[in-house]
């Protein structure tokens, strides 16, 4: 499957990057740098409810259902997202009806109703999208985890979704001022992976639907402060979560990003060391995996790992993962065997995304956000293949001299796990 994606830019400034594959879909990205971390504290998940507002009716198509029919009826599907650093609005349609998919995502931003009363029926929606964040302990640990750490946090209410205050009051007049604001030709990113034909007339369309975008600067607000805690937060849950992590070693800068791979290497190596001692030996957890917390997975701040267990065993996993992660990282047993293994493994993955154009489309999509560059797949690949044991050791150095985190949600237990890691940690 072929990979040469191409840059360009909209007269108005809009960044479009063009993925052409040899298929019969494609998938279209329109994308605004802007997010939950933009919102002030009376604005809490109003990005998101401006999200629902774009999606639920405009000029051409009033109702929702009218869109979603006429789409369908064309061999496509939308939809949209808003997280704590973009809002995305997205689809797939049979290639031959491209124009029609882009015509539908760009009418729905430039003509949205902003219906009043389907502003109510929506703020009903989103309280009760609310609330079942609530209930799910994946989400409620990420909050408690960006709240404890960062001291970014809704309260009474999620991250990106807000609570019930915050959405009770938004007014029409507010959402649409907000959103003149925030989106602008200068913080979008339209990605489009699949059977694009003829890109020069791609281009020319998109040039003509996009144009009525403003030209403002939105500059997002990315800068968050770390505070080490050890903390944990009491549910009703049986087991109990737990996250270890330290600050990273390095910025997320494209400069450093064979160093940032290395390290990635270090973290796969001790999970897996993880699983064998502590899941293969002692049965002490199901899982372990790679954690990391910030604005997103590619601007993380803290890195480190999540596993959860009973709370009569938390004190037990913590001093083994200790005992373990102080033996790999004096020891240095990485060799070149392990990382050909990870490589090859990896190659699974890498075929799986030559493979999917929303995959391709993601990460171009996240990559030129994170670094204003085109996802480089081959030169990447390379990339990775290059490392050795040294390079490993060479960057994985300091990983663990950091402050610590230990945050925990769950069942109540008994222990100072920042003192059993100190205790352990050693020979």
């Amino acid at each position: 499957m072929k990979y040469n994606p191409t840059l360009h830019k909209l007269s108005n400034g809009v960044t479009v990057i063009l993925d052409p594959m040899d298929i019969e879909t494609v998938h279209v990205h329109v994308t605004f740098k802007t997010g939950a971390c933009d919102e002030n504290s009376h604005e809490y998940g109003i990005t998101h409810f401006c999200e629902h507002m774009f999606c639920k009716g405009s000029a051409r198509f009033p109702d929702a259902k009218q869109r979603k029919d006429f789409i369908e009826n064309h061999g496509g599907t939308t939809n949209a997202v808003t997280s704590l650093i973009r809002l995305c609005f997205f689809g797939r349609i049979v290639a031959e009806n491209l124009e029609r998919l882009i015509d539908v995502l760009s009418e729905m931003l430039q003509c949205a109703n902003f219906d009043k009363e389907k502003i109510e029926i929506e703020r009903g929606a989103i309280l009760d999208e609310m609330r079942r964040g609530l209930d799910k302990p994946e989400r409620t640990m990420f909050d408690f985890v960006m709240k404890s750490i960062y001291g970014v946090y809704v309260p009474n209410g999620t991250l990106t979704l807000g609570n019930e205050e915050t959405i009770r009051s938004f007014a029409r007049e507010q959402l649409l001022e907000y959103a003149s604001q925030h989106m602008s030709a200068k913080n979008c990113v339209i990605v489009i992976s699949g059977g694009i034909s003829d890109t020069d007339a791609l281009l020319a369309l998109l040039e003509k639907r996009f144009a009525f975008l403003p030209t403002h600067e939105v500059n997002q607000n990315l800068k968050l402060g770390y505070s080490p805690k050890v903390v944990h937060n009491s549910t009703k849950a049986k087991n109990v979560k737990i996250n270890i992590l330290f600050p990273c070693l390095l910025p997320d800068t494209y400069e450093n990003m064979y160093a940032h791979k290395c390290i990635k290497r270090f973290e796969s190596f001790l999970v897996r060391e993880f699983m064998e001692n502590i899941r293969q030996k002692h049965g002490l957890v199901y899982g372990i995996r790679k954690m990391a917390y910030g604005y997103s997975s590619d601007r993380s701040d803290v890195t480190g790992f999540e596993t959860e267990t009973s709370p009569e065993n938390v004190a037990r996993v913590v001093a083994l993962m200790a005992k373990t992660a102080y033996r790999v990282y004096t020891t240095n047993p990485i060799t070149q065997t392990e990382l050909d293994r990870m490589y090859n493994l990896g190659r699974l993955a890498d075929a799986e995304f030559l493979e999917k154009s929303a995959s391709r489309c993601d990460m171009l999509d996240i990559f030129y956000r994170a670094y204003e560059k085109i996802y480089d797949f081959y030169g990447l690949i390379e990339m990775t293949k290059s490392i050795t044991p040294a390079d490993v050791i060479k960057y994985s150095r300091g990983f663990f001299d950091g402050p610590m985190s230990i945050v925990t949600q769950g069942a109540d237990f008994d222990g100072d796990l920042k003192q059993i890691w100190i205790d352990n940690f050693k020979e």
